[in-house]
């Protein structure tokens, strides 16, 4: 599967702001979890498209691997939590838990002129 590409979210940044920045590594247990994690990705990125503080987002899947990668910027910790914790995003995390393996997440600062992100310095980032 492709990368999908950088989705701008709809939270506009001033050119001064300190963006935060997610990254993960989302490695699932079992192949056949891989559909259910695709079924999901499918929603929230209906929930990202118009979650307050989301400047953007992509995903980049190595299905062979049963690993998924995120990459998004918000306008703050807060907006990226309060994402995190409702909706689409928090019933995904219920249904899926146990069958994801050791995740890994990064969190770092970005300003809007070096949206869109880079998948190559987001993997230096997550190791």
């Amino acid at each position: 599967m492709p990368v999908l590409p950088w989705t701008a979210g709809s939270h506009r940044p001033a050119a001064a702001d300190q963006l935060h920045v997610l990254t993960s590594r989302l490695p699932l247990t079992r192949f056949t979890d891989v559909p259910r994690f695709l079924y999901w990705t499918l929603r929230i990125r209906r929930q990202l498209a118009t979650a307050p503080g989301c400047v953007g987002y992509t995903l980049d899947a190595k299905l062979l691997r049963k690993t998924f990668w995120t990459l998004s910027a918000w306008s703050d910790k807060q907006a990226m939590d309060t994402f995190a914790g409702s909706g689409t995003h928090a019933a995904m995390l219920a249904d899926m838990r146990g069958r994801l393996g050791e995740a890994n997440f990064v969190e770092t600062r970005a300003t809007p002129d070096q949206l869109p992100l880079s998948w190559a310095e987001a993997r230096t980032r997550i190791g």
